[in-house]
């Protein structure tokens, strides 16, 4: 992992904490870690951090409270309850936590939650670079800088932002390798970047550049499926 990432341990046992703190740098020894022993000490001192693993039955603040504080400041860390009571679940809903751990945590458990955050904050918040081998030679993009790809004279054509670029692959393979990063296919040579749509009318889809894209009549009602879903996807995660 080349970027340091920040987490919060906040939990009254200490041993807990000191638990937590030694899986996660097990895990990965470069993420900066800040633990705390109450919810007010945590508020107090916060910072901007991609998790927090926050425990439920605190002396003082307890960690519902405490997680509905952080909301109010930070609408995009990942909270992770631990807590030793399954009861508590219920009224943690409105904090939209993103996973609870159960208490004795394993290092199992801990590694899981921490690569679902991390694969999940590299896919939806980060700049997403990509190495593509075209005639140029490797050139790195990053995924929001393309607008399609178009299979045209048994080559894809990548159109970006700035330049256009050709190289020998499949666009079925270019359009599988995408498809985590946005890109769907309205037409049988084009795989386009759904976050350069600015409308469709009949087969015709109109990017934000000014370009525009087929869509033929056979896909029309899938790919704006497709498109409906995505950008509901991504509306959902900008509210938190």
């Amino acid at each position: 992992m080349t970027e340091m990432y920040r987490i919060a341990i906040c939990d009254d046992e200490k041993n807990v904490r000191d638990e937590i703190r030694d899986l996660i740098l097990e895990w990965n020894s470069e993420i900066e870690i800040k633990v705390f022993s109450s919810g007010e000490d945590l508020l107090e001192n916060y910072l901007s951090y991609d998790a927090v693993f926050l425990d439920i039955d605190m002396q003082g603040m307890n960690g519902i409270d405490t997680g509905k504080s952080i909301r109010l400041i930070d609408r995009d860390v990942k909270i992770v309850y631990v807590t030793a009571y399954r009861d508590y679940v219920a009224g943690a809903f409105g904090v939209h936590a993103f996973q609870y751990l159960l208490k004795p945590v394993n290092k199992k458990e801990i590694t899981n939650v921490l690569e679902e955050i991390f694969r999940y904050t590299q896919s939806s918040d980060k700049t997403v670079i990509l190495d593509f081998h075209t005639a140029e030679g490797i050139i790195c993009l990053p995924v929001e800088s393309i607008y399609f790809f178009e299979y045209e004279n048994r080559k894809i054509r990548i159109v970006t932002d700035k330049e256009e670029y050709y190289m020998v692959e499949r666009i079925g393979n270019v359009a599988r390798r995408m498809e985590n990063f946005g890109f769907s296919m309205p037409h049988q040579s084009f795989s386009v970047n759904m976050l350069h749509v600015k409308n469709v009318k009949g087969q015709h889809i109109y990017l934000d550049n000014g370009m525009e894209i087929p869509l033929s009549q056979k896909k029309q009602k899938i790919w704006k499926q497709e498109l409906t879903a995505w950008l509901s996807a991504r509306l959902e995660r900008r509210g938190g």
